[in-house]
């Protein structure tokens, strides 16, 4: 036996196993796109009722011990997707996927807004790194203004004013091949980021209710069975 006619054989001998991930590859793809699909349907159903309902939000605010926000109007509701149709190689190499639409996000955020506007000074630098780091966070409108020493140019303080205007949300980002899909939720709890991992068959209308009323901020179960939970706080 030549060489070539070994290295045949050896090809040969691995198709088989390449052809059944691919076929496990494309499979995961149809689900998950399938899951992502009825998310973004939920999504669009959900904010049309609360629309209606103009629901507040239960959750509590805290800029500081002094500066808290509850009750707030949760507003500009709006759901937004990616999509892309595949093309031969592009993003999959998966041929039975050729033309495919694939989400690549599905998304639903709003603003909490009640129309107040704060004036507040802050002159301890922690105080400052803490406030500035929730403002970014929270994604309101804010102008700060540094006030400096004239003889040596050190900050004395920094003054603030700012709507009381913040952003949510939640991002559903597909993963094809695992068949899973990442949660990244902003301003659910607090000032915080949470992210975490479901696999696809694992979202369904039920798991939904929990993150609606999470969203609500209503007691829920959306955690239960999350993989890779993680929370990062302002």
């Amino acid at each position: 036996m030549g060489f070539l006619d070994d290295l045949k054989r050896q090809a040969d001998a691995i198709k088989p196993g390449q052809n059944t991930d691919q076929a496990a590859a494309e499979r995961n793809a149809l689900i998950t796109n399938a899951v992502c699909k009825a998310v973004f349907t939920y999504f669009d159903t959900l904010i049309r009722q609360l629309e209606v309902l103009k629901p507040v939000s239960k959750t509590r605010y805290a800029l500081d011990r002094r500066t808290v926000f509850e009750q707030l109007p949760m507003v500009d509701l709006k759901v937004d997707a990616r999509r892309r149709k595949l093309h031969g190689h592009e993003m999959f190499e998966y041929v039975a996927l050729h033309g495919h639409e694939m989400f690549e996000y599905v998304a639903l955020h709003g603003r909490l807004r009640d129309g107040r506007k704060l004036a507040f000074t802050k002159d301890f630098l922690p105080d400052i790194e803490k406030i500035d780091a929730k403002l970014r966070q929270a994604g309101a409108p804010v102008h700060a203004q540094a006030v400096r020493n004239p003889d040596n140019n050190k900050l004395q303080e920094m003054r603030y004013e700012m709507a009381v205007d913040f952003a949510f949300g939640v991002t559903v980002t597909p993963e094809h091949d695992s068949a899973s899909l990442h949660f990244k939720a902003m301003n659910l709890d607090g000032f915080e980021t949470v992210t975490l991992d479901f696999s696809a068959l694992e979202v369904g209308s039920t798991r939904l209710d929990e993150l609606a009323k999470w969203l609500l901020g209503e007691s829920h179960q959306f955690f239960a069975g999350a993989r890779n939970l993680r929370r990062v706080e302002a």
